[in-house]
């Protein structure tokens, strides 16, 4: 789905909890929604990002597809950095390999090109598991970063990915 508008707001969940509610809509009218218990975001910037790290999260259901998902405790918004900027924060757009073509994502706001490498290099290792031998090719690059005139900053291959998976954490 190509994301062309998102709207935050704060909403009441059916269960009468006040939640924190990210949309997301697409061409064409579909819209998903994601709904958070916390309503203390910060900013509509940093719900857009925990939304959308939420939604990655649960594209594989939930289901832990390596055995850096398996050891993990789930809880991916405890955060153990103190400071994370390189002079370059800035907003970064996000290229998934989907298939034969891809898939951008909107510009999302990181606090360093690091930062935002080590999250492509994340989703890369995640996209790893959906690829099939004999079906997929598995050369190439899975996720690439540009910056927001589109410039390309990096991409981070199979092979590289296939690197860190087997790393570990």
């Amino acid at each position: 789905m190509e994301i062309v508008r998102t709207d935050v707001s704060r909403a009441t969940a059916l269960t009468g909890e006040p939640v924190l509610r990210v949309l997301f809509c697409g061409e064409g009218g579909d819209c998903v929604t994601v709904d958070m218990a916390s309503l203390e975001s910060g900013s509509d910037a940093a719900a857009f990002d925990r939304a959308r790290a939420i939604l990655v999260k649960t594209a594989t259901f939930g289901l832990a597809v390596n055995d850096y998902d398996a050891r993990s405790n789930g809880n991916f918004d405890e955060v153990a950095v103190t400071e994370a900027t390189d002079g370059n924060e800035g907003a970064y757009i996000f290229e998934y390999r989907d298939g034969e073509g891809s898939r951008q994502l909107p510009p999302s706001r990181m606090p360093s090109f690091d930062a935002a490498r080590e999250e492509a290099m994340r989703c890369a290792i995640d996209l790893l598991v959906d690829l099939e031998p004999g079906t997929d090719a598995l050369t190439g690059w899975l996720v690439r970063v540009r910056d927001e005139k589109g410039e390309l900053l990096c991409a981070i291959d199979v092979q590289e990915a296939e690197a860190a998976r087997q790393l570990g954490p």
